[in-house]
């Protein structure tokens, strides 16, 4: 495996890609955005009206647009229309919650991934050089899942390195400030929503992690060695697998240490890095074998 091939996958896999990725696209997108207005506009709101996303009939009626989406992307066909409209719907809901004061990133992998497949697709169909047949429907789809692998790993990189050219370098030393992040975003929160038990919630994690400097300090530095290791993953199904694991159980250890969950990630992780529909294959044939061999020996 070298930098830019792009490994072709069985059809098993890419059932099972496509069936859990429109599984995770439909469950991001809530049911209601319980949010008066849009009181701070950021991304895509500000230069579209997305208020209109706040009506409960107009979401609903989005949301039923994305389930036929959703039925096309996994039966293979209108990606064209399909890819487009999910990425279109992740990145505007993304923004209305963005816009209410306080930044949140649990979306934001979910729609740079699609924003991935999309470009892959039309680069597919429009892209090929001069000449060139058109490729075949499964070609075009391992150039989906390449492009899905190389926005995880950007995502991952570019997270590391804002930290530390936003810090200046000192971001390992600076980590435990984070309890007052989690202050501050929580109590922006509980003035948009009124729950007590949310505030009371975010108020015991910021206490936590201002008294644990150390273990905060060690835990985020060991994630961000990680995400600077993130072009790693592209180097092949093994390199993929190995590095899945490890963020998982990152994101495992900041979830149950700092309470800071990003599940989205972990399903994507699931999904396009750990791939355990081809591992389980390559298990059981290798298992096979084995048995055959000592049969015949």
């Amino acid at each position: 495996m070298t930098w830019g091939s792009t490994i072709r996958h069985a059809g098993f896999e890419k059932l099972a890609m496509r069936l859990l990725f429109a599984w995770v696209v439909g469950n991001h997108i809530p049911n209601v955005l319980p949010f008066q207005g849009l009181p701070a506009p950021n991304g895509a709101a500000r230069f579209l009206n997305l208020s209109v996303l706040l009506d409960p009939r107009v979401l609903a009626g989005c949301r039923y647009v994305l389930y036929a989406a959703l039925v096309l992307y996994v039966l293979r066909i209108g990606w064209s229309f399909a890819l487009p409209y999910m990425t279109f719907l992740s990145i505007a809901v993304g923004s209305v919650i963005n816009s209410q004061g306080a930044i949140s990133h649990h979306l934001q992998i979910v729609s740079l991934v699609l924003l991935a497949q999309t470009g892959a697709h039309f680069r597919s169909l429009f892209g090929r050089s001069r000449g060139r047949a058109r490729e075949e429907i499964g070609r075009r789809e391992d150039r989906l899942i390449a492009w899905s692998q190389q926005a995880i790993a950007a995502t991952y990189l570019v997270s590391a390195l804002t930290k530390l050219i936003h810090t200046k370098g000192a971001w390992i030393l600076q980590s435990p400030m984070i309890a007052v992040q989690i202050v501050k975003t929580t109590e922006q929160s509980y003035f948009n929503q009124l729950d007590p038990a949310a505030l009371a919630t975010g108020v015991a994690m910021a206490e936590w992690l201002a008294h644990h400097p150390l273990l905060v300090a060690l835990t985020l530095s060991s994630g961000l060695v990680l995400e600077l290791a993130a072009p790693v993953l592209l180097l092949g199904r093994g390199y993929a697998l190995f590095y899945g694991l490890a963020l998982i159980a990152f994101h495992e250890t900041v979830g149950r240490v700092m309470r800071l969950h990003f599940i989205n990630n972990q399903y994507l992780i699931w999904i396009y890095l750990v791939n355990v529909a081809y591992w389980t294959s390559f298990a059981f044939r290798a298992i096979r074998t084995r048995v055959a061999r000592r049969q015949a020996a």
